[in-house]
């Protein structure tokens, strides 16, 4: 039994492993099947004619997740027939010895009864208990995976400090920035600070650091070194649910919930009509409620009864009404306008300045004809401050940005 139950055990752990990586793969298949199903990818999968690879590496992954599950269970029909051939051996010649002692009359027939039914019992409890005692281990296993999980604790921890009602500079010292599991330092060293009410264009090439930069400033990250603080509070003190109320976004990769418009705008916030109309209007989306038939109802999805989709520019005004709708001290654009047309882009600018006269603003953008809009300039170069200053004066005294910013003039004359 002790022999048996070990060799199961094991069998057991390596199904274990087996089922783990399976969850793996099952992601790898769904996302593949994805490929070919979803519509949000599909002109370009039909364009460039990537059904066959999808396909290919569907099955070649099916195949190999087959193989491993197919190779535990031919390792376990044989662990099973080798100890059913071994017990039945050892349960025979008990059987041959008995009968042949019966035969003898070495011993009486009753004796021979009574084995045969305590044989029968013993096998079938010890079968049960082996049985019992591997699915228990199974599940001792899951339960392991799922403590730990419980007991996992980040470096994260939540302050105790209240947002302040009204601050009147944010600043950042030192600050240098690593990803988790990385070695490659995205901001180096970077320090500045920001008053109440300022409007801040953070600008660079790609990979300069802006969006992590953000990233910090909203503390999803916490600083590798360096701290951000409002007015004396260390951005790390105050306590991260009260200081997400006091924070709005327009994200560069928003999301488009698959939800009512109205459910879009306010997202957890409280539903109020007037409200929800005027940020609709001031994102510039208050002609697609008269002209194109849709209300505050509206499904925005096609895979909904009577749901509809908005056009890329569409929705990343959905995405700033949400936005507005927050009605955070502190706004975050990042990249705001990266589908808009230029007409577009300048009355959403003015239009949300307007909104937003007394907030303090930081946004993210590529086109420099934005930072026309803002008191001062971050320039960010390879994650280290290459001008923080007014526009003009940066065209004076940074040659580096001056030339940026002549490449994209020069690209309209």
């Amino acid at each position: 039994m002790v022999p048996q139950s070990i060799s199961y055990y094991r069998i057991q752990q390596q199904s274990f492993e087996t089922m783990v990586e399976r969850s793996k793969n099952a992601r790898y298949l769904h996302y593949y099947s994805s490929l070919l199903l979803d519509r949000r990818d599909a002109k370009e999968v039909r364009l460039f004619n990537m059904f066959p690879k999808i396909i290919e590496k569907y099955i070649s992954l099916f195949e190999q997740t087959k193989k491993d599950v197919n190779q535990i269970r031919r390792k376990q029909l044989t662990t099973s027939s080798l100890f059913v051939v071994l017990t039945v051996g050892v349960f025979g010649y008990g059987f041959y010895w008995f009968t042949n002692s019966v035969r003898t009359g070495a011993l009486e027939v009753g004796v021979l009864l009574m084995f045969v039914s305590v044989i029968g019992y013993i096998s079938t409890s010890m079968a049960r208990v082996v049985e019992d005692s591997s699915l228990l281990y199974d599940s001792l296993l899951w339960i392991e995976k799922y403590f730990n999980f419980l007991g996992y604790q980040d470096d994260f921890k939540n302050g105790t400090q209240s947002f302040p009602d009204d601050f009147n500079d944010i600043n950042v010292k030192n600050l240098s920035f690593t990803y988790p599991f990385s070695d490659t330092e995205i901001l180096h060293n970077v320090s500045f600070s920001v008053k109440s009410g300022e409007k801040v264009a953070i600008v660079g090439e790609n990979g300069s650091g802006k969006s992590t930069l953000v990233k910090l400033l909203m503390r999803f990250y916490d600083p590798t070194n360096g701290k951000i603080s409002v007015d004396n509070y260390d951005l790390k003190d105050i306590n991260i649910f009260d200081l997400h109320k006091n924070l709005s976004a327009t994200f560069q990769d928003f999301s488009r919930f698959k939800l009512t418009l109205k459910e879009n705008v306010i997202t957890g916030y409280s539903f109020n009509k007037d409200r929800v109309n005027n940020v609709l209007k001031a994102a510039g989306l208050g002609d697609l409620l008269v002209n194109d038939h849709l209300n505050l109802n509206t499904m925005l999805a096609k895979d909904f009864e009577n749901g509809t989709d908005l056009s890329g520019g569409q929705w990343q005004k959905v995405a700033l009404a949400r936005d507005l709708y927050a009605d955070g001290k502190i706004e975050f654009l990042d990249e705001p306008t990266a589908a808009l047309d230029a007409k577009s882009e300048s009355e959403i600018y003015q239009r949300f300045l307007k909104e937003n006269d007394k907030k303090t603003i930081f946004f993210v953008t590529h086109r420099l004809s934005a930072v026309r809009f803002a008191d001062k300039v971050l320039f960010l170069d390879s994650g280290k401050i290459s001008g923080f200053d007014t526009h003009t004066n940066l065209l004076h005294t940074n040659p580096k940005y001056k030339e940026m910013y002549d490449l994209q003039k020069n690209a309209y004359l």
